[in-house]
């Protein structure tokens, strides 16, 4: 049984169906829907599209090529650099759907829309009660995956020390009709930055603009929407990039936010659940491995459990041989990824991090391979 049926949740449905386990999704959610996410696909997410035999399609829904990436501080010169492979921006709510049609395809069931009511262990299995549309239903697993995001009530029942602090960290999403701005260049991801926040800008297609922020009211003292515009004062080259002022825009265009987002550290598996994607563990935003991550733990989890079902393996086993991969596979790139935030939420190291960049492109290139896999 795997809980989210986003990113992560399905590439574990379509990894695990494809090696003949018998799986369920639940996704709380009716697709098509948009959450909080930059949207950049990274070369780990179209080299997992490949095996899922899933990359054709992918094409056909026109994703955004992006081969660049800009950093441009709040003062000084903006520094450019080649990623090093061949990227994509592509809303979520299409990728999403292509990935949960592909699990579906290999006969998982998908109870959606449906949330998880209650969830208790017996006997070597899990009894998990979900409300559905028919009412409370009672599903039975051997095995379950929490792939439900960056935060759920199940965080609280599962008693996960960050579900009940403050991390003062808020993140917001917009897509910004591409009319409303000057000199786009749809091959670049920008990253602003100013003092407690950075916005990332990249085009997911030909009239669409996503424009992602993540804001520190520890540093800044703000709520969300204040330190936009505090960086649209600040930050002159962010300002520049709307033809006129974007406000009014914003005030009336969807919004999807997340706040008290927590990027320390979790327990990959809790009371014998597999975490995957964001439940795991969230990586900063500005490394642009989001979903790759979300996606390679899916992968993970299902080949884990797969050999742990093959060699009948103990749960003790099992759980100890997914901890010591996934931290072999992710940590290294999530702490990199962490301290490269800190340096982007500060004014001072950020302009001191956007001249290295400019002076080392050396360094830079060091970087963007040291937050991939």
């Amino acid at each position: 049984m795997i809980i989210g049926g986003g990113p992560a949740g399905s590439s574990a449905a379509i990894s695990l169906a494809n090696k003949g386990m018998k799986v369920a999704v639940i996704e709380k959610k009716s697709f098509p829907r948009d959450v909080l996410c930059g949207e950049f696909l990274s070369h780990e997410v179209t080299s997992a599209l490949k095996t899922f035999g899933l990359f054709d399609d992918f094409l056909l829904l026109k994703p955004n090529p992006v081969s660049h990436f800009r950093f441009i501080p709040e003062h000084g010169a903006s520094a450019k650099h080649p990623l090093g492979f061949q990227g994509y921006a592509l809303k979520r709510s299409l990728l999403d759907q292509l990935l949960l049609k592909k699990a579906k395809s290999l006969g998982t069931t998908v109870v959606q829309p449906a949330e998880v009511v209650s969830m208790k262990r017996i006997n070597g299995f899990f009894e998990i009660l979900c409300k559905t549309s028919k009412g409370v239903e009672t599903f039975a697993a051997t095995y379950v995956i929490g792939a439900y995001g960056k935060q759920n009530i199940i965080d609280k029942s599962l008693n996960r020390p960050f579900a009940t602090s403050r991390s003062g960290y808020s993140g917001i999403k917009y897509h910004v009709p591409r009319e409303l701005l000057n000199n786009v260049v749809p091959e670049e991801i920008r990253l602003f930055s100013s003092n407690g926040i950075y916005c990332g800008v990249n085009c997911v297609n030909e009239s669409e603009v996503t424009l992602c922020f993540l804001s520190d009211k520890n540093i800044n003292q703000l709520e969300p929407k204040n330190a936009l515009y505090e960086l649209l004062e600040k930050n002159q080259a962010f300002r520049n990039l709307f033809i006129h002022d974007p406000l009014p825009t914003l005030l009336k265009l969807p919004v999807y936010g997340t706040g008290n987002i927590f990027f320390g550290k979790r327990s990959v598996v809790e009371n014998g659940m597999f975490m995957i994607g964001d439940a795991a563990r969230i990586i900063a935003p500005l490394a642009g491995d989001g979903i790759g991550m979300a996606i390679e733990s899916g992968m993970l989890v299902a080949k884990v459990l797969t050999e742990a079902k093959n060699n009948n393996q103990s749960p003790a086993t099992t759980e100890s041989l997914y901890k010591k991969e996934w931290h072999g596979l992710f940590s290294k790139r999530i702490r990199i990824a962490l301290q490269l935030q800190r340096f982007a939420l500060n004014s001072r190291r950020g302009n001191i991090g956007g001249t290295l960049m400019r002076r080392f492109p050396s360094l830079t290139e060091k970087l963007i391979r040291w937050t991939r896999k």
